[in-house]
């Protein structure tokens, strides 16, 4: 595979901002390496955004994403908004759960990002 060929693989796959050092370091890696990019399992930001859509209350986003632990706590909050609804506690628990869930649609999309470019630089070495 060939330099402008792996470029664009992966440029929607990482921030912008990233594209140039990327680019300068492909320049001098060989064909083994660009290959080995070519296959790696990047996930895709647009996946993320679609699961914090549907499934953020869930924390499905973070499970996707990879940070099983934030996943976890925003389960287990939405659980509890749910369980304490009646008593009106839960009521505030699901407003911040809700909030959190807007937040993490900017988060989640630019933490896939990150963490493909981080992936591609330990490719890279």
């Amino acid at each position: 595979m060939d330099l402008n060929a792996t470029l664009m693989a992966i440029s929607d796959k990482i921030p912008s901002e990233s594209l140039p050092i990327v680019q300068d370091r492909l320049k001098s890696v060989s064909e083994e390496k660009l290959n080995a990019i070519a296959i790696l399992p990047l996930k895709s930001h647009i996946v993320g955004l679609i699961l914090g859509l549907f499934f953020g209350f869930f924390g499905i986003d973070r499970f996707y994403k990879g940070d099983i632990g934030l996943g976890i706590a925003k389960l287990a909050l939405w659980i509890v908004g749910i369980a304490t609804a009646a008593i009106y506690v839960g009521v505030f628990i699901l407003c911040a759960v809700y909030v959190w869930v807007v937040v993490d649609l900017f988060l989640v999309w630019k933490g896939i990002k990150k963490d493909n470019f981080q992936k591609i630089l330990q490719v890279l070495g």
